[in-house]
Parts: C-alpha cells; sequence; structure tokens
C-alpha cells in the first residue's frame, strides 16, 4: 500500500512537461493562425488548417489531463485531495469545458452560422471554451455547451439567406460623434438583418477606427454595403465573417 503513497514525480518533472507542452501548443496555435490568414476555402492549406485546428481542440484536455496526473504524483495523498476538491468547485465549469469538446469537432459549429439552441434563434458572434453567444434581435444571448449538449441544437442551413460580418471601418476625416453617426445611418440601410442590432464600438480606446458586426440579408448585398460606407466616408475592410 505504501508505494503507491510514494513519490513519482517532483515539481522539476512538472515544470519541464508544462513548458513542453505549452511550447508545442503555442507552435501549432501559431501556424493554425498563419494558415487561418492566407488559406483558401480548398488545397493543401485548408486540409492542413482543419488537421490543426481538429488536433489543437482536442490536444488541450489531454494536455492539461497529463499535467494533473503529474501533480497528483509528486504527493498522490495532499494533491490527490486538492485535485478532487478543484474539481468539484469547478464541476459545471469542467462539464461544459469538455461538452464543447464534442460540439466543436463539429465542422459546421463556426461563427457567422445561424442556430436554433435554447429557444433562440441567432448567429454565432462568439465562440469560447465553455459557451457560444447568439446574436439575436434582441442582443447578445449566451449558451453554455452543456445545455446544447443536453436539449440540442439546429443549424440553419436550408438556404443562404445572407451572412454575419465583422468590419473594420477607417473614417476618411474626424467626427464629432462618429458611433452615433454611423448606426443612425445603418437604421436606414436596406441590405441589414433586421432581425439582429448592428453592433458599433471602438477597437481600443481613443482610436478613430471603427469595429462593426452586422448581418446582412443576402451575400451579394455585402459589397452593395461596403460600397455604401464607403460614400459616407467610412471605408471598410472585412475583419470577419
Amino acid at each position: 500500500m505504501d508505494e503507491y503513497l510514494n513519490a513519482y514525480f517532483s515539481w522539476a518533472d512538472l515544470i519541464l512537461a508544462a513548458a513542453i507542452l505549452y511550447g508545442v501548443y503555442a507552435l501549432l496555435s501559431l501556424l493554425r493562425d498563419r494558415l487561418e490568414r492566407v488559406r483558401r476555402t480548398q488545397g493543401v492549406r485548408a486540409r492542413a488548417h482543419r488537421v490543426i485546428a481538429t488536433f489543437l481542440l482536442y490536444y488541450e484536455p489531454i494536455t492539461v489531463l497529463l499535467l494533473a496526473t503529474i501533480f497528483v504524483f509528486i504527493n498522490p495523498v495532499l494533491h490527490g485531495v486538492i485535485l478532487i476538491l478543484l474539481v468539484a468547485a469547478g464541476f459545471g465549469r469542467l462539464r461544459d469545458y469538455l461538452s464543447g469538446r464534442i460540439i466543436l469537432g463539429t465542422p459546421l459549429i463556426a461563427v457567422g452560422k445561424r442556430m436554433q439552441a435554447d429557444q433562440s434563434t441567432g448567429v454565432i458572434s462568439r465562440i469560447n471554451r465553455i459557451g457560444l453567444y447568439l446574436q439575436t434581435g434582441e442582443g447578445l444571448h449566451f449558451v453554455n455547451y452543456s445545455t446544447l449538449l443536453t436539449n440540442g441544437y439546429s443549424l440553419i442551413t436550408g438556404k443562404d439567406i445572407g451572412g454575419y460580418y465583422q468590419l473594420h471601418l477607417s473614417p476618411t476625416e474626424k467626427r464629432e460623434r462618429p458611433l452615433t453617426e454611423l448606426m443612425d445611418r445603418l437604421t436606414s440601410t436596406p441590405y441589414l438583418d433586421r432581425g439582429f442590432r448592428p453592433e458599433v464600438s471602438h477597437p481600443e480606446p481613443g482610436s478613430p477606427d471603427i469595429q462593426v458586426r452586422l448581418s446582412v440579408r443576402e451575400e451579394k448585398h455585402l459589397s452593395e454595403l461596403l460600397a455604401l460606407l464607403q460614400e459616407w466616408g467610412y471605408p471598410a475592410t472585412i475583419a470577419q465573417r
């Protein structure tokens, strides 16, 4: 019995393992982000991006499990109790995180997709480790992954009725209240999907640039909207779809 209580690893082993695992993760993340910027929808780069993104999705929990195992075997009794207490305290978030690994493994789940979940229908605007945000007519609605896995969800893909975009605007001249002015103009724009209120903000405090999240009714309307913004003195580029 005593042999199970012996220390099999040291703190040096834990630090070394964490450094190696984090280094691998950082390198793969940089490669994934670079491929994201230059990839096409098809081809070698697209396949490489999908493989790396999927690998990183499961690499995180595997890494945490390995480090937790080493941590426990530094001092099995004390560290085992600490780990159990941590898991019990954060069980809800841990369940959301693990559920997210399952849901995000579906390639159809991405920013810009339309989803019906938890009695809400909207466009996926943000994805994080424990849940996602749906942009609905009433605003942003957060849904955790456990809820999606338990209650189910539907992706609205039967017809392409537009898209959800993040635009980066660089005003050509200084304005007194650029956010208010731009929101007023967008309110009367016929190209937007009225079910989703645009989000207008500065990317950084004091920055003259403007960040806009919006949904267009049809894909062809995006180019017309960009041309209209240019006429208003708000030249825009697509930052994210």
